[in-house]
């Protein structure tokens, strides 16, 4: 059976010849310039580690078609007789069970329930400067249809025009910006859904949220960064913006701040800075810990007034699924968001993205056994 192709139109690659598993050509030469992912990484090196044109482009992971199921091998199976599910008010005739009576709402929430016009929501939006170029029609579109939108990690902490001080935000612009054109078009369906990495606990995005618009926004905790279960970066080509980062305490590779970098990119040799994030519970070494910090968490999003909390975690393993579904569950959560690791805006590193965590496609199953 042939290898999937080796093509990857993300990092701009292609094989030449068949590609084996490890991503070579069956015939590797010293003097081949072919634009393998192979050739490209020896002369460009980290470039290939993300996705190109960044700030630009929202990408698309293959991973489910490399474990040999995606999203294709899911079919709907019809019946030929007999009508189910009929709304009050509609009869099992030819006339009635006609597709535009078909409603497709649905709900999800514990105690307070968010109704959404189609079972579908976006993934988060955060600190990637596509998500910040395209808000406008994303979160238009969203309100319009009737969906929720997820404003994701980090918005505040990047924002030049944000105040933050002794660790409060008193001003944040861009994230005003991105809720407030939302609600402008909310009509009762679908949600605005805030999410906090570390940083955004740190600088108080919770506080900050539920004192400026209340519940009419949902407060959702952050398993891993970067959408998935990494440091989570964006790829910056100002040395005065990377240093401005590092001093809102984010971790900047490499040290803008450094004489040696600073030099390094005066003279060309440096173009760009990566802006990563923390990862949460690294001083935790047992589940129990981590379920207590958790379940501290919710408890205090609660007493400051949030009715609406869920959870977004990582395409990390069983246990942490596992883990995700039962403190969520015990929690008792409003809604539970698994990343399959689909894709994205931003910078996780491409291999990542292909070939961590379970994808969501096998979720289900795996979990139900």
């Amino acid at each position: 059976m042939s290898q999937w192709s080796k093509t990857n139109d993300v990092l701009g690659t292609a094989n030449r010849g068949d590609a084996a598993e490890s991503g070579l050509c069956t015939l590797c030469r010293a003097d081949c310039q072919g634009k393998c992912e192979t050739f490209l990484s020896s002369m460009v090196g980290r470039k290939l580690l993300y996705p190109r044109d960044f700030g630009r482009i929202t990408a698309g992971a293959q991973n489910t078609t490399h474990v040999g199921v995606s999203y294709n091998s899911l079919r709907i199976n019809g019946y030929n007789y007999g009508a189910n599910g009929l709304p009050q008010g509609v009869s099992n005739s030819a006339d009635d069970c006609i597709f535009p009576n078909v409603s497709l709402e649905t709900e999800f929430g514990s105690a307070v329930k968010t109704k959404s016009k189609i079972p579908i929501m976006t993934g988060a939006l955060g600190s990637t400067f596509i998500a910040a170029k395209y808000w406008s029609s994303f979160a238009i579109g969203a309100a319009l249809v009737g969906i929720p939108i997820v404003v994701g990690e980090n918005v505040v902490g990047i924002d030049k025009e944000a105040v933050i001080e002794n660790g409060r935000i008193k001003k944040a612009p861009e994230l005003d910006r991105r809720i407030d054109t939302y609600l402008r078009y909310y009509d009762g369906y679908g949600a605005i859904i805030v999410q906090m990495n570390v940083e955004d606990t740190r600088n108080g995005v919770a506080e900050y949220v539920i004192e400026k618009y209340g519940d009419k926004v949902i407060i959702e905790l952050k398993w891993g960064q970067g959408a998935k279960c990494i440091g989570g970066e964006i790829q910056v080509t100002s040395i005065e913006y990377a240093a401005f980062l590092k001093n809102r305490g984010y971790v900047v590779d490499p040290d803008p701040t450094s004489p040696e970098v600073q030099a390094a990119f005066k003279s060309g040799a440096i173009k760009s800075f990566a802006r990563h994030s923390r990862l949460g519970y690294t001083d935790m070494s047992s589940t129990n810990q981590v379920q207590e910090n958790f379940m501290s968490a919710v408890a205090y999003l609660r007493k400051i007034g949030y009715k609406r909390i869920s959870l977004k975690t990582g395409s990390y393993g069983m246990e942490a699924l596992a883990m995700s579904i039962k403190y969520a569950s015990d929690a008792k959560m409003d809604l539970l968001t698994i990343d399959g690791a689909g894709g994205g805006t931003g910078m996780s590193p491409w291999n990542m993205m292909e070939n961590w965590g379970v994808p969501s496609v096998n979720t289900p199953a795996l979990q139900s056994n």
